[in-house]
Formats: C-alpha cells, structure tokens, sequence
C-alpha cells in the first residue's frame, strides 16, 4: 500500500474545507471549484489525486445542490446536458493548467492561471450552451448574444481569485512553517 505523504493529507484537507463552501449560501458562481482544481493540480504530487479529488467535489456537489436546492433527482437528464459535460472538460483543463503551474509557483502566475482558467471556463461552457439553444440565433450573431448574455456570470472571476489566493497563500504560509509538508 502506497504511503500518503503529509503534503498529499494537508492538500485534501484544505480541499475538502474550502469544497463545503460551495454547499454554503453564496454569491453566484463564486465557488471554488476551479481553485480546487487549479491548487490540486498544481500541490499534488500525485496528479490522479488532483482530478480524482476535482470531479468528486463536483459530482457530489452537483447531486447535493441539484437535489437540496433545485429539488431535481433526474441526474440522467442533468448528465445529458452537453454543457454539464463542457464544465467538467473545463475543471479537468483547469488541473492541467495546476500542473504546468507547479513550475513557476509565484503570486503573478497564481493569478494569472486563475484568471485564464475563469476566462476559458466562461467560454467554453457559454459555447456548449449556445447550439439548440432556442433563446439564441444559431449563427455567430446568436453566439455573440449567448456571450453578452453570460457576462454577468464572469464572477467566478473574482470567486476563483478569492479561493486561489486562500488556497496557494496558505499553502505558503505552512510549507514556510511545518517541516513535514516540505
């Protein structure tokens, strides 16, 4: 059996606390979810870990809220939703982005690969939304106003800047301070 190093418990730890905010009444699209993944893909070292724990804390999350908050146990038709399968395309290319991150680890590159992940996240799911969509014109018109449509959505800008800077700025503080994490 594979050891579990205190770095690997000390990620998950912060994961999993920073996950249960998604739960908690929020501000629209302000979850961390792409910090999640942004901070597992970058603070695991194993990298299975990272996706493995970004797409446990989505799907449980989804059945959660889908359930608790929307009354909806059709997860069929929720999973059948090209766009749902666009938003975890986009947090499995966010912990891609972590790894390629963990190279030059530093408060600009943070922030930036934060924004990029918001960026791409926003449009590739406002993509995936726009074709059958019967409120948009199925040409580059009706693709434009699909993404002016979304602009109110960008929050998850400043939500996954928020849980990043809490994520990788307290993991530096401790790996500063704990021995066993470095």
């Amino acid at each position: 059996m594979q050891k579990i190093s205190g770095k690997n418990l000390f990620v998950a730890g912060m994961v999993l606390f920073v996950a249960l905010s998604r739960l908690l009444p929020h501000i629209p699209n302000f979850t961390p979810i792409a910090a999640i993944a942004l901070f597992g893909g970058a603070w695991f070292v194993n990298k299975r870990a990272a996706y493995l724990l970004t797409f446990a804390v989505l799907l449980f999350s989804d059945v959660l809220v889908n359930t608790f908050l929307y009354g909806d146990t059709n997860f069929i038709a929720y999973f059948s939703m090209p766009y749902i399968w666009a938003v975890y395309l986009c947090f499995g290319i966010t912990v891609w982005m972590g790894t390629n991150l963990k190279e030059k680890m530093n408060v600009k590159q943070v922030v930036f690969y934060s924004v990029s992940s918001s960026l791409m996240f926003w449009l590739i799911t406002n993509f995936a939304c726009w074709p059958g969509n019967p409120l948009y014109t199925q040409d580059f018109s009706g693709l434009m106003n699909c993404y002016v449509a979304a602009i109110p959505f960008m929050g998850n800008v400043v939500g996954d800047l928020f849980y990043n800077l809490l994520l990788f700025g307290t993991a530096f503080i401790f790996t500063r301070k704990v021995a066993v994490l470095n």
